[in-house]
């Protein structure tokens, strides 16, 4: 029999505590059914609300996303609307185009392309209306954010739940429909048209044009990115067949027929420049002058005339219908002379592919030659020489003065070693054998020592490092005492930064002196010794004797000899014009005559320059005035005599075998006249005061280097660029520097960036070389040029590689490009335009075609998307009301259960609660 408590009621305090619980559940069971939730706070089940709250956010997510999606699709519907819009225009526009070129229309041609403008210019408008224009809203690689990613294999959940869209190629304004874009033009206002005088049927009449071409063959060259080559076998040259031309239409028939041959052929230059898409056509202007244009809506890009038929074509007249001369020459500063003494020179030519070395060629010289016999044996030297004559270089007899010519778009350097005497025009520097030359010296050489002690006279001294330019150390005094001596070349040299990093330093050789390249990898340099007093180093004698003017006239000292001698006149101004070598007779009238014809060969000393002429002074001198004229300027100047066999003028008997004056260290080609055309309408590199051409030095030296940076953004706004090392490795001539360039933009694969070409420009003011330096061109878009730091070069002021064309420095700021002019459009006012239009057209529809296939891919995408992120929608919606949503029916059983239990458990707890009354009952009876 159990204990009975009355102190503590043990039933009552159970039913009271499932009482509570019974309440609390009821409690529950009411808030879930009255809010519809299973979780109503966070304790009724903490990890399930966590997860439901995810669920909750992603699907707010989603939900945005597909309203994204949407937004996005309707952009997109809308510019494919547009897109069919304007594709309807281009339908009219090729029925316009397609009336205007046929032979058969009889009506205005200029109404019919009016019409056919105010369509382009519609069609640009509806582009960027629809953003779809080069630069547009839509024109970019879109990514639409959804949702509903996950982190995979290091791509984030974001990446994953984004969409994305690439229309940066889907572009449908003119320009990216080839209706627009660069255009390389003939001359402005000259005509090529019947009825000028500069026809092309005038033009092909020419017999000066006729004698420039072969078997009835022009030939243009063009240059842009991925056909760079200006040398070698890759050189793209469209070669037009003249056979049928007889007018505009017949012409551009046949360079569009040469053009597309070029671009057939089988190497890689070949095809770039078929991508290129260039085609010929007529443009005529609003005076209804007519000028042969070539286009491509893609390309950037150069055209240069090959012969006098080409740049006449290309509106570049000399004079008449007779086209410029379109060959570069190198040209000696002088007329030939014949040497004292049969001497050997030693010649380098660099630059046309040629590097180093390979230009190399010896010419033996006898004192009976004459310009005509000298330039036959430089030519057979050529021709020994296998790279030498690909190239295509040759001498020629200019009326005495020896000249390398070589065809458009070339570009090299001459440059003498051992011709002391300046025989050949090109420069008096010694080759290894010093003063004496002959036919075992070098041309260059990284050591060379004195035949003869130093001695307490004066001389000039000049240094060329690897074919660079000539560094002038001025007119040195030697001494008696070979270190004194020693001491002044090696402070001179010290002065010369190019100098002291290339090493160069005298040192004692014996009794004599040697001057060397110390360096662990010695330089290679050539002497020029002038002027002065005497042999002041020990080198050879250069003393020569002057003759000053007195207002402006100046007498010889005694009557000429029938002897040899270089005569030289230095101008006031310092202007020195090289006579080269004359020969006196002893008799005056005939000395006369020689001295008036060498004044008059020399622009400095002729009827432009000061006008020099020479007359009976006394009964045996001379007298030699700077005289008046319609183009002359009047000026004191100074007679030098120097070398030779003796006194041939009177004016004195030189010492020295060597010539007295400065030497330049080699002769640059040059054009006559300015023949290539840039595309306009491109993107053109500039400078700092806008100039497009950057000037270039060679790097020659060891340890030459310099960066360029090329740097572009591309339609979403990624910055691209590209670092370029040039060093004497590659870059030692603009050919080769050119080359690296352009080869470095095509091995990088990136699309922004390949379609930068880098030119070679015909030079302006400033340009290092004095001929041509180097431009970038851009069709796509702006892009920006900096130039690294380089360093200084053998010109004071001027550095290596590519530098600013005013300052003539690298290193500085990034130069952004600019738009160099105005391009094409596609124009119907001709037959020949017109019918190039017609094709444009056929292009154009389908690249519109292309852009619509990517705008309806993008469509698609984005309602693929939307389909996942809707059944992603459904799926979270489901799973977060599986876990936080109240179940109705088991809440309604839990509801019942509750009341039940309540009233069960108060029934039991007042029956828990009488029991101890009932006790007392029992004891209130006895």
């Amino acid at each position: 029999m159990g204990s009975f408590s009355i102190n503590t009621n043990v039933a009552s305090l159970q039913a009271e505590n499932y009482l509570t619980q019974t309440n609390e559940f009821q409690d529950q069971t009411i808030n879930e059914v009255t809010s519809g939730l299973r979780i109503v706070n966070s304790g009724n089940d903490a990890a399930g609300l966590a997860i439901a709250n995810g669920d909750r956010s992603t699907e707010a997510v989603l939900t945005q996303g597909i309203q994204n999606a949407t937004n996005g699709q309707n952009e997109l519907q809308t510019a494919d609307s547009g897109m069919s819009s304007i594709g309807n225009l281009l339908d009219t526009a090729r029925s316009l185009a397609t009336e205007s070129a046929s032979g058969t229309f009889t009506g205005d041609r200029g109404t019919l392309n009016t019409e056919f403008q105010s369509v382009l210019t519609e069609i640009n408008r509806q582009a960027q209306a629809i953003g779809l224009n080069q630069g547009g809203t839509l024109a970019t690689n879109l990514s639409v954010f959804i949702g509903g990613g996950e982190s995979s294999n290091g791509i984030s959940a974001t990446t994953n739940g984004s969409v994305g869209i690439n229309l940066t190629q889907a572009t449908v304004d003119a320009k990216s429909l080839g209706l627009e874009g660069v255009q390389a033009s003939g001359a402005a206002g000259t005509d090529i048209g019947t009825g000028s005088t500069t026809s092309v049927a005038d033009i092909l009449a020419n017999a000066t044009n006729q004698g420039s071409i072969t078997n009835n063959t022009t030939n243009f060259t063009f240059t842009g990115p991925g056909f760079s080559n200006t040398s070698g076998g890759n050189t793209i040259t469209v070669a037009v067949n003249l056979n049928g031309v007889t007018d505009t239409n017949t012409l551009v028939t046949a360079v569009n027929a040469a053009i597309q041959a070029a671009g057939n052929g089988n190497s890689q230059q070949a095809t770039a420049f078929k991508n290129a898409n260039i085609t010929a056509a007529i443009g005529t202007n609003a005076t209804g002058q007519s000028q042969l244009t070539f286009n491509s809506a893609t390309t950037a890009f150069q055209v240069q005339g090959g012969d006098q038929v080409a740049t006449a074509l290309l509106g570049n007249f000399s004079s008449g219908s007779t086209g410029n001369v379109a060959n570069v020459s190198a040209t000696a500063t002088q007329n030939f002379a014949a040497p004292v003494a049969a001497t050997t020179v030693q010649m380098q030519i660099t630059g046309d592919g040629l590097t180093g070395t390979a230009g190399d060629i010896s010419v033996a010289m006898l004192t009976t030659d004459t310009a005509a016999s000298v330039v036959a044996t430089i030519n057979t030297a050529i021709a020994a020489n296998a790279a030498l004559a690909a190239t295509g270089i040759k001498a020629v007899n200019d009326l005495g003065t020896i000249s390398f010519q070589n065809k458009a778009g070339s570009s090299f350097q001459v440059q003498t070693a051992g011709d002391v005497n300046n025989s050949l025009g090109f420069g008096t520097y010694m080759n290894s054998l010093g003063v004496a030359g002959g036919s075992a010296g070098t041309f260059n050489y990284t050591s060379t020592t004195a035949a003869a002690a130093s001695t307490a006279t004066t001389q000039g001294l000049q240094i060329s490092l690897n074919g660079g330019a000539t560094v002038d150390l001025g007119v040195l005094t030697g001494s008696a005492t070979q270190l004194t001596a020693i001491d002044t070349l090696n402070t001179a040299f010290a002065k010369n930064a190019a100098l002291s990093a290339a090493g160069i330093v005298a040192v004692a050789s014996g009794a004599d002196i040697k001057i060397e390249s110390n360096t662990a990898t010695p330089t290679d340099f050539r002497l020029n010794l002038y002027g002065g007093t005497g042999n002041a180093f020990g080198f050879g004698d250069t003393a020569g004797v002057s003759t000053a003017s007195v207002s402006d006239v100046a007498s010889t000292l005694a009557q000429g000899t029938a002897t040899t001698q270089n005569e030289s006149v230095t101008l006031a101004n310092g202007d020195v014009a090289n006579l080269g070598l004359l020969t006196g007779t002893g008799v005056q009238a005939t000395d006369i005559i020689a001295l008036n014809a060498a004044f008059a060969a020399n622009a400095l000393t002729g009827a432009n320059g000061a006008n020099l002429v020479a007359s009976i002074g006394s009964a045996t001198t001379i007298a030699i005035t700077s005289t008046a004229g319609a183009n002359a300027t009047v000026t004191d100047f100074t007679i030098n005599s120097t070398g030779g066999t003796g006194n041939a003028f009177g004016f004195g008997t030189s010492v020295g075998v060597a010539s007295n004056v400065s030497s330049t260290a080699g002769t640059a080609s040059a054009y006559s006249a300015l023949n290539v055309i840039d595309s306009g309408g491109a993107q053109q590199s500039a400078g700092s005061t806008g100039n497009a051409v950057y000037q270039f030095t060679g790097l020659t030296n060891t340890g030459d280097a310099q960066t360029i940076t090329l740097s572009a953004v591309d339609a979403t706004g990624t910055q691209h660029s590209l670092n370029i090392n040039l060093t004497a490795a590659n870059a030692s001539t603009l050919d080769q520097a050119l080359n690296t360039i352009n080869t470095a933009i095509a091995a990088s694969n990136d699309t922004t960036l390949n379609q930068i070409g880098a030119f070679k420009q015909e030079g302006t003011a400033n340009n290092t070389n004095g001929v041509e330096g180097m431009t970038f061109m851009d069709a796509a878009g702006n892009f920006k040029v900096s130039l690294g730091a380089s360093p200084v070069s053998s010109t004071s002021g001027v550095d290596v590689g590519l530098a600013d064309a005013k300052t003539g420095l690298s290193g500085g700021a990034v130069f952004s490009s600019a738009v160099n002019g105005t391009g094409s459009t596609a124009d119907i006012s001709n037959i020949a335009t017109a019918t190039a239009a017609v094709s444009a057209l056929a292009n154009s529809v389908a690249a519109l075609g292309n852009a619509q296939a990517a705008v309806g891919n993008g469509e698609n995408t984005l309602n693929y998307a939307i389909n996942l992120a809707s059944s992603q929608l459904t799926n979270l919606a489901a799973s977060e009301s599986s876990i936080r949503d109240a179940n109705m029916a088991t809440e309604s059983a839990n509801l019942t259960k509750s009341q039940i239990q309540l009233q069960a458990g108060i029934a039991a707890l007042a029956q828990a609660n009488s029991a101890p009354q009932q006790i007392l009952t029992l004891l209130q009876h006895p």
